[in-house]
């Protein structure tokens, strides 16, 4: 008979596979976004069908991952009596893992970190998307508008914003 530790240390390791394999899905996914991104900047057309079939697949992989993950946090809160056994957090399972599961988690949760910060950089919008830069905004107001807004842009001393330039109707 296993000991209720034995099944701690058990559900540890699933969940470090478990991990191990979505966030492998997660640099999968990576890659696809940063071809995508630039296939669009370059303009290609090809190749963008099966990108966007691969993206799907990995994403139906992540969504199975992560119902196992769930299921295996749960099992691991009820176990620590965590109030909401679900929401149980990698911070929260260090403290009761053997000293190699902890050193397991914490670099798994590093690295998701690292990932999700290579999200973010792929997240930011190219020069070549953006239509509006500092300098090279224009208001366009209606003439019932305009008469708010002058006090504002003679405040401002900026003559190129000035409202009788801007106005459209």
């Amino acid at each position: 008979m296993h000991s209720s530790c034995d099944v701690f240390e058990d559900l540890i390791s699933q969940l470090i596979e478990t991990l191990h394999q979505e966030l492998h899905q997660h640099r999968r996914l990576l890659e696809i976004v940063r071809a995508k991104k630039l296939g669009c900047l370059g303009g290609e057309v090809r190749g963008r069908e099966t990108l966007l079939h691969v993206e799907k697949e990995i994403l139906a992989d992540l969504v199975t991952m992560q119902r196992d993950r769930i299921a295996l946090l749960t099992e691991l809160g009820l176990i620590l009596n965590h109030r909401t056994p679900s929401r149980v957090r990698i911070a929260e399972l260090v403290l009761h893992s053997s000293p190699e599961g902890r050193d397991e988690l914490l670099d798994l949760r590093d690295e998701f970190r690292d990932a999700a910060d290579e999200f973010q950089t792929l997240a930011g919008v190219e020069p070549a998307f953006s239509r509006h830069r500092a300098g090279d905004t224009r208001l366009f107001v209606d003439a019932a508008t305009a008469g708010h807004l002058e006090p504002a842009c003679a405040a401002s001393g900026d003559v190129a914003s000035s409202v009788g330039g801007s106005t459209g109707g």
